[in-house]
């Protein structure tokens, strides 16, 4: 609070207890200019106590010590110009003119005086004259300050908006560049990543390679990206089994580009892949190096490779294993075979019949053979298929199962034929294989 302000207050009635010790040459009370001294102690720059006249006087105190009390008439002069801002720009503000050098201010003071040594302390108890607002102009520097109505005043106003029009244009011009840099820069990586990503190697899960319900069937992710400058939008995401590519699903995904622009944020919804034992519910995250990963807890990750020989490999398998669909159908029909289940007791075949099944001589883990040339209905099919010599490994084909019941048991021995080791058997059931044409790849 500066020194005027404390002056204003005193002129609605606050009491000033600022203390002024005046030199005085008389003990007896204090002096017109030791009131004059305290009033001007507290006015501001450019107001100044013109003249102070005690009109009544009275002794609070003791003889011992005397507090003496005083009203006065006091009359004030304005020693400059006072003005009231009435806007800003900046540095510059526009003046109101409220009083002008030479004007003079009427009224009461009522004082409090006490004897220290040889000076009387006053102190203002109240102070009666009309509230007085503004600065002296001289507090101002020269072309600083215009007065409200003049040409210089509308010059401030109109440099100010200038000033804030060209800053308001920078700061749009500066925003434009930003979404420009921005859009450019995502632009980009769209033009980077736009075309087909595929799995160079099987999907990763904490480490380890992640295998299906079978244990052995590992994943492969695709997604191609289309052309485009957006930094959102759609990409088809699909899961499929890495040894058979046409085991597949596939879903619409949406995509989100980041705003550095080094990365793409992928978020795809699906069934779950049964083969696989696997859904896509998650946000993944595709860097420019092509690794795509997911999960907080469960750190999953593949690493893809765009348009390139991941995709011809991929397609190419896809490809065969199309062509081999195909002429395995063609070959079921021609024959009119069914599709063998794993061993012959699972055909449930009448006694003295046959039947026409295709066979895949791709025989699991732990498959077993009983018999020599005649088999027992718990011998793998795929199994005895390349132990009787009708199949090698690998091969596929149409073969004629043949299912004879015996009066009597019979016991069977086991051999060793093709790299296969059967076992011996006793029943009164027993099964034939023998091939009918093979496929042709």
């Amino acid at each position: 609070m500066n020194r005027w302000m404390k002056f204003s207050k005193a002129f609605v009635g606050t009491l000033f207890m600022v203390m002024l010790a005046a030199c005085s040459g008389s003990n007896d009370q204090p002096s017109e200019d030791d009131i004059k001294n305290a009033i001007a102690f507290n006015l501001p720059s450019g107001l100044e106590v013109e003249g102070v006249e005690i009109l009544v006087t009275e002794n609070a105190g003791s003889q011992v010590e005397p507090l003496i009390r005083n009203r006065a008439n006091v009359t004030l002069e304005f020693a400059d110009d006072f003005v009231s801002v009435v806007d800003r720009f900046d540095d510059k503000v526009v003046l109101k003119q409220l009083y002008s050098k030479g004007q003079e201010l009427s009224g009461t003071v009522i004082t409090s005086s006490r004897l220290k040594g040889n000076s009387w302390t006053v102190s203002i108890d109240r102070f009666d004259i009309i509230r007085v607002n503004g600065t002296a102009l001289g507090q101002f520097a020269e072309g600083t300050y215009a007065f409200e109505g003049t040409d210089e005043a509308a010059e401030f106003k109109q440099a100010y908006e200038d000033k804030l029009a060209r800053e308001e244009a920078e700061r749009q011009a500066a925003i434009a560049a930003a979404a420009k840099e921005k859009a450019d820069t995502i632009a980009a990586f769209r033009a980077e990543i736009a075309g087909t990503w595929v799995a160079k190697a099987p999907m990763m899960r904490n480490g380890g390679v992640y295998t299906g319900r079978d244990k052995k069937s590992t994943a492969g992710v695709e997604i191609t990206f289309p052309e485009g400058d957006e930094a959102s939008g759609i990409a088809p995401f699909t899961l499929y089994v890495t040894d058979n590519p046409n085991d597949k699903l596939t879903v619409d995904a949406g995509f989100t580009v980041a705003e550095d622009g080094k990365s793409v944020k992928v978020r795809a919804r699906s069934n779950t892949h049964k083969t696989l034992n696997m859904y896509l519910n998650e946000v993944w995250t595709l860097s420019a190096d092509g690794m795509l990963q997911t999960g907080s807890r469960d750190r999953w990750y593949v690493q893809l490779e765009k348009d390139g020989a991941a995709l011809a490999e991929k397609n190419a398998l896809a490809e065969r294993l199309t062509n081999r669909d195909k002429a395995i159908e063609a070959l079921v029909v021609k024959h009119q075979a069914g599709l063998a289940p794993n061993r012959f007791e699972n055909m449930r075949m009448k006694q003295n019949t046959y039947t026409m099944m295709f066979v895949d001589a791709t025989p699991g883990e732990n498959q077993k053979v009983f018999g020599d040339g005649t088999y027992d209905g718990n011998s793998s099919i795929a199994l005895t298929a390349i132990h009787a010599g009708v199949l090698d490994r690998g091969e596929a084909g149409v073969v004629k199962i043949t299912y004879r019941w015996t009066k009597s048991r019979s016991d069977i021995f086991g051999t060793v034929k093709n790299g296969v080791t059967s076992g011996k058997y006793n029943a009164y059931g027993h099964y034939t294989i023998e091939l009918v044409e093979k496929l042709e790849e």
